[in-house]
């Protein structure tokens, strides 16, 4: 499911399409997929202390494949296991009605690990 993503990835020569779960949420979650396949989950919280609560990496398997040993967030299990639906640019995860919309075309990342230079190089 995710191969149109990543086709679309490398049409524009991007680094990552970010999306965010859209509606009134406790909490702004979105995924980046990455040009390789890899996927980066992040939970944000609202309010005053608003932040970065969690993020966690995995890849483009179905189900996902994230690295729960490497968060240290106690509710792993509310990042999406599975995506159900890839449409125009709008994801749906676990037979959810929730939808991620496209917030971001990334053409790099640096801040993880995708600079400018390595989306160039890869192939």
């Amino acid at each position: 499911m995710f191969n149109k993503i990543l086709d679309e990835i490398k049409a524009e020569k991007l680094a990552a399409i970010r999306f965010q779960k859209t509606g009134h949420n406790k909490y702004r979650d979105r995924i980046t997929v990455y040009m390789d396949g890899k996927i980066l989950f992040e939970r944000f919280c609202y309010g005053e202390a608003a932040g970065l609560v969690l993020s966690m990496w995995g890849n483009a398997a179905q189900p996902i494949a994230w690295q729960y040993d490497k968060c240290s967030h106690s509710q792993k299990n509310e990042a999406p296991k599975a995506l159900d639906d890839c449409e125009q640019l709008s994801l749906m995860f676990d037979g959810k009605n929730d939808k991620w919309e496209c917030t971001e075309k990334l053409k790099s990342d640096s801040k993880n690990g995708y600079s400018r230079i390595r989306v160039l190089l890869w192939k």
